[in-house]
């Protein structure tokens, strides 16, 4: 991450912060502002470092799904769910 302004700043002290605990993050923003620098550079600070990091696009995703594409569901759990799903994150 490139710049020294106020703003970047701030960005950096929280990743720094952040990056150490087990805290979930959400990173929201405008296109093109650079929330998948954010989350790579918090995953590569983080001790899961040696795990995949996940991308999921949830704005490609229904509001009514969401839940269930990111933690899963049991077959059953709504009309739609004929099988067990694992959970993404």
């Amino acid at each position: 991450m490139i710049g020294e302004s106020e703003g970047i700043r701030k960005i950096k002290d929280m990743i720094d912060r952040v990056a150490p605990t087990d805290a979930r993050v959400m990173i929201t923003g405008s296109n093109g502002t650079g929330k998948e620098l954010v989350a790579r550079w918090i995953h590569e600070k983080s001790s899961r470092n040696n795990m995949p990091l996940i991308e999921v696009n949830c704005a490609a995703i229904p509001s009514e799904l969401i839940e269930s594409e990111l933690f899963g569901h049991e077959k059953g759990a709504f009309t739609s769910a004929i099988k067990n799903t694992k959970r993404k994150i």
